[in-house]
């Protein structure tokens, strides 16, 4: 496990946040500093045009810090490619982003400003489609408008940030393939792009291409969006979920299995054995942690991104044995990460080192970084 503290002040290198990409993970400090794991987007210095489709194995499994002295209040890890806030509520970008923004290549671990959005407070990065929001709830999108995911009139394919002006003041924004989910500020949830597997909660598969508002009678407290599946906790500590279930991430019962429900239109609660208090979704699979520290995980297991041990998926949350104290949670494409008392865990893909020190397979959490 790698040690920051040595000869250096505790509270510079206590993480704050975690964000897991593809295969990068971001750990900010509270000293606004970012350290960055694994492959694109970590700030780690590489060969210029990365293929980011393919994992880029690094032998070096220490973090880099990412635009030092650069300072953030927010960060996102993406496709390849990541977001942040700096100090000056500017967004910030850097990794390796084929698709460019609006024409303009991004090829530098060095992070790089994003003219047309100020004000920032967070940024959220996806599979070549991003979002900001502003300090007044505006909320900008720019990338590939696959499917209207951009969830504002536009012509162009890649589009330049811009704001969606039928929205209401917005406080998150969660990213799926080509869709978005809103959080409003008075805790309604908004989805708009493509549905094919109901991942936007209207009740039908129909591609929607402005925000249109999801049914949900109780208040929203957080959203998390994987590929084609959503996660929604409530202010009382309860789950919701719906979208695509191939893998269990949603976790529909036995008997919904056996009818071939592989997707669900409509938001359905998910069991749990006590309160949740955050959760997180991968790329197929979802996590949840619970208000006594414990983490739950359920899904698509094929790194072993549940942390259970093993490759097999699962279509129920499961307790992840022998992990207590933790304090948030973030999930990549196919790693998954915690935030431990004293440490940085992570587990699932490590292909390209973006667990630290650890196997390729981390089926089991695994400790990188100490924290305090």
């Amino acid at each position: 496990m790698f040690n920051f503290k040595a000869g250096l002040q505790v509270d510079l290198f206590q993480v704050i946040s975690i964000s897991g990409g593809k295969d990068q993970t971001l750990a900010l400090l509270k000293s606004g500093q970012v350290l960055g794991w694994g492959g694109a987007g970590s700030g780690r210095v590489m060969p210029p045009f990365v293929d980011i489709c393919s994992s880029f194995k690094v032998a070096d499994a220490k973090p880099a810090f990412v635009g030092k002295p650069s300072r953030c209040s927010d960060i996102s890890a993406g496709f390849g490619v990541s977001l942040g806030v700096s100090d000056q509520q500017q967004s910030l970008i850097w990794g390796f982003c084929q698709v460019g923004v609006s024409g303009q290549n991004v090829f530098a671990e060095e992070p790089t400003l994003i003219n047309g959005i100020s004000n920032v407070s967070k940024v959220v990065a996806g599979q070549f489609l991003y979002a900001a929001v502003d300090q007044l709830g505006k909320v900008y999108t720019w990338g590939f408008n696959t499917d209207g995911a951009l969830g504002r009139p536009s012509t162009q394919m890649n589009a330049s940030p811009e704001v969606i002006a039928s929205l209401p003041e917005i406080q998150d924004i969660a990213i799926g393939d080509n869709f978005m989910i809103a959080l409003s500020q008075d805790q309604r949830v908004y989805g708009w792009g493509s549905n094919s597997a109901g991942q936007l909660g209207l009740g039908h598969l129909n591609t929607v291409t402005s925000p249109e508002p999801i049914s949900l009678s109780p208040k929203i407290k957080n959203i998390a969006a994987g590929s084609t599946h959503v996660l929604a906790l409530t202010i009382d500590g309860n789950v919701l979920g719906w979208g695509s279930n191939h893998f269990g991430q949603i976790s529909l019962s036995q008997a919904d299995q056996q009818h071939s429900q592989t997707f669900l239109t409509k938001p359905k609660p998910i069991p749990f054995p006590e309160k949740i208090i955050a959760i997180a979704a991968g790329m197929h699979y979802s996590l949840a942690l619970s208000a006594s520290g414990k983490v739950y995980a359920w899904g698509w297991n094929g790194f072993g991104q549940l942390g259970l041990g093993d490759l097999k998926s699962r279509i129920t949350p499961t307790l992840i044995p022998n992990l207590s104290g933790v304090r948030a949670i973030a999930a990549g494409e196919g790693h998954a990460l915690a935030i431990g008392k004293n440490q940085l865990l992570g587990w699932g893909s490590n292909e390209s080192g973006q667990l630290g020190q650890a196997a390729v397979r981390q089926m089991t959490p695994n400790a990188f970084l100490a924290i305090a």
